[in-house]
C-alpha cells in the first residue's frame, strides 16, 4: 500500500539530487558576482559584468528548465503538493524566462482545478502577454476569458476570447472558441456580431454535428433576446 505523500520543505528539496545542482549553481553565480564587483572600475569591470550577465541569463534558463522538468515528474507521479512548491519557485525566481512562464501556466492550471481563479488569473495574464507556445497561449487566453466571464467583466472576456481564437490548434477548436465568443456577444448586447459569427460557422461546419449542436444552443439564446 502506498504511503500518503508528504509535503516537502524548501530545505528538503535542496537534498534532492536533481534539484541540488540548481541551488549550487545559483549560489556559485551569486558568489562570483560579489567578486567581480570588487575588481574595480573601468572597462575591465564593464566587460566582466557583461560576460557575467550573459552567462547568468543562460544559466537562469537552464535552472528554470531543471525546475520545470522536476515539477513535471512530481505531477506525473501525482504529487501535487511538491509540484506546486517547484512551480512557485519557477514563478517567483524565473518569470523572465519561457520555462518560468510555463511554470506559471501549469501552476495556474492547478489553481483552477482547486477553484482558485484569483491566484490563477495573474499567472495566466503573464503567459498571455509573454508566452511563446501558441497552443498554450490559446488555452491561457480562453481560461482568462472564462474567469472574466465568471466575474461579469464581459468586455475583458470578449477581448481574451478573441485572442484565444487567433491561436486555435485546429479549425474545429477555432469554431468552438468562436461560438463561445458569440455567446459573450449576446451577454454584451452585441446581437449582430453574435449572429454574424453563428452564420459563418453554419456555412463552414454544416456537416459537423458536434459544432452544429453547439451553434443551435447559442442560436436559441440569441432568439430569446
Amino acid at each position: 500500500m502506498l504511503k500518503p505523500k508528504r509535503k516537502i520543505t524548501r530545505d528538503e528539496l535542496k537534498k534532492d539530487s536533481f534539484v541540488e545542482s540548481v541551488f549550487e549553481l545559483r549560489s556559485y553565480l551569486k558568489d562570483n558576482l560579489t567578486i567581480l564587483s570588487r575588481i574595480g572600475g573601468g572597462l575591465v569591470l564593464i566587460i566582466a559584468l557583461a560576460i557575467f550577465f550573459s552567462q547568468s541569463s543562460r544559466n537562469n534558463f537552464r535552472e528554470a528548465e531543471f525546475l520545470l522538468t522536476q515539477s513535471s515528474l512530481y505531477l506525473d507521479n501525482g504529487d501535487i503538493q511538491n509540484a506546486k512548491i517547484l512551480l512557485q519557485e519557477l514563478t517567483d525566481e524565473y518569470s523572465g524566462t519561457e520555462p518560468g512562464r510555463l511554470g506559471g501556466y501549469h501552476l495556474a492550471q492547478l489553481h483552477l482545478k482547486s477553484n482558485n481563479s484569483e491566484s490563477a488569473l495573474p499567472l495566466l495574464l503573464n503567459y498571455s502577454k509573454k508566452g511563446e507556445n501558441p497552443f498554450l497561449l490559446s488555452s491561457a487566453n480562453h481560461a482568462i476569458s472564462s474567469i472574466y466571464h465568471q466575474n461579469n467583466d464581459i468586455k475583458n472576456a470578449i477581448k481574451y476570447q478573441l485572442a484565444s481564437i487567433k491561436n486555435s490548434k485546429t479549425e474545429k477548436d477555432g469554431a468552438f472558441s468562436s461560438i463561445k465568443l458569440a455567446e459573450l456577444y449576446i451577454k454584451d448586447g452585441s446581437f449582430k456580431n453574435s449572429s454574424n459569427i453563428l452564420d459563418e460557422i453554419k456555412n463552414n461546419f454544416s456537416d459537423d454535428l458536434d459544432v452544429m449542436n453547439k451553434v443551435e444552443y447559442v442560436s436559441g439564446l440569441l432568439m430569446n433576446k
